[in-house]
């Protein structure tokens, strides 16, 4: 296969690879539900009325 600028593949995969992420468990556990305002809560139904 041909890349682009005489690049090789592993050239490439460097070049375009996602920064790595630590797995779910070392992750901080997601904090209890945001109570939104009566503002806040108008304009996410404005800019979201589907949902």
């Amino acid at each position: 296969m041909t890349y682009p600028f005489g690049a090789a593949r592993t050239e490439l995969e460097k070049a375009f690879a996602l920064p790595s992420v630590p797995p779910a468990a070392e992750l901080e556990p997601a904090s209890s539900a945001r109570v939104l305002s009566e503002s806040d809560r108008a304009v996410a139904l404005f800019e979201h009325p589907d949902h």
